[in-house]
């Protein structure tokens, strides 16, 4: 009896510790399969995130791609020649090196026979003749009577605008390099008002243009166009409008 007891004891640890062995085997591979589960989501993860910050910081990517460009960016001084302020080219975000003048228009607004219509910028507090950029897939002439109406509230209709010239000197612009096509128009029956980037908006005779402060090379263009339908121009206040270049119409 004693060992039959001891047998049967015998096999049931055996039987005990063959199913330990097996549980163990068992939680092993549990383990090691969450284990496998947990580093393929972190990894799932962090690939979705890399991606999903390359889509939204498309700059970053073209700033670590920028190590190839070996050229230093053109650098002028700008403003007005009695100015001097550093301006810089930059390449844009779609990989294309292409430093162009942004292109603008400026409008003189011609009121009676010796006054013009003029805006106080928001920004600067200067006077500045009527203007901006030009959007893509806009003529000049187009992009004249929508910043017209945008920054006075005037509708050009049928008033014939005529060109006065272009100025294009990298320095007349404190803030990057533009390029403006200049009109002139008479429009004697406007009720302007300020809107869009305007402060104000403001009626002076030409013969004043040399007292006020302007935005950019405005003073230039007044005064060219002031010479331009006949009237003098101060003695010693046309130093720096010598300095602009610039390409002017003949007399209006």
């Amino acid at each position: 009896m004693k060992i039959k007891h001891e047998a049967k004891m015998s096999y049931s640890t055996r039987r005990g510790k063959l199913f330990d062995s097996k549980r163990n085997r068992i939680l092993f591979i549990s383990i090691s399969l969450n284990i496998f589960l947990i580093f393929c989501l972190v990894l799932l993860i962090f690939t979705s995130s890399k991606e999903a910050g390359s889509k939204l910081k498309p700059t970053e990517n073209v700033a670590s791609s920028s190590t190839k460009v070996t050229a230093k960016p053109l650098v002028w001084h700008g403003g007005h020649p009695d100015e001097d302020r550093p301006g810089q080219c930059f390449r844009g975000a779609d990989h294309y090196c292409m430093c162009t003048p942004s292109l603008a228009i400026d409008l003189i607004i011609a009121s009676g026979s010796d006054h013009v219509w003029l805006v106080r910028r928001k920004d600067t507090d200067q006077l500045a003749t009527m203007g901006g950029f030009v959007n893509v897939g806009e003529t000049v002439e187009t992009a004249v009577a929508r910043e017209l109406k945008e920054e006075m509230g005037v509708d050009l209709n049928d008033h014939k605008i005529q060109l006065v010239g272009v100025y294009s000197d990298p320095r007349r612009d404190n803030r990057r390099h533009t390029a403006s096509v200049v009109f002139a128009v008479h429009l004697d029956s406007m009720h302007p008002y300020a809107g869009d980037d305007a402060k104000d908006v403001q009626r002076i005779p030409l013969s004043s243009i040399e007292e006020h402060d302007f935005f950019a090379d405005h003073r230039t263009i007044l005064l060219d166009y002031k010479k331009s339908v006949g009237l003098d121009v101060s003695p010693g206040n046309d130093d720096g409008v010598q300095r602009i270049e610039r390409s002017i119409c003949n007399r209006m």
